[in-house]
């Protein structure tokens, strides 16, 4: 009889235990769907960044800029100055 009760009371610990398996694997399975969620927006938000700065770097728009908040014109070839140092003494 004593027997009965060993092999009923393992019975009920190893449902616990799978139980208890279960519920931490829902959890981790929920756990790498929020991480591979949030990987996804990551890589969409690099993206778009990476599309960003490509055009916050295009020659039209810092032509633009450059004339616009600091007033710099191209350089004529009659503004440009030629510095030629002097020959060294031997």
């Amino acid at each position: 009889m004593s027997r009965h009760w060993f092999l009923a009371a393992v019975l009920v610990v190893s449902a616990l235990a799978l139980v208890n398996a279960r519920y931490h694997e829902r959890r981790l399975f929920a756990q790498i769907e929020r991480a591979e969620r949030q990987s996804q927006k990551l890589a969409s938000d690099i993206e778009t960044l990476r599309v960003g700065l490509t055009s916050l770097g295009a020659p039209a728009r810092l032509d633009g800029l450059v004339k616009s908040k600091l007033g710099l014109e191209p350089i004529r070839p009659g503004q440009t100055l030629v510095y030629r140092a002097p020959e060294p003494r031997p």
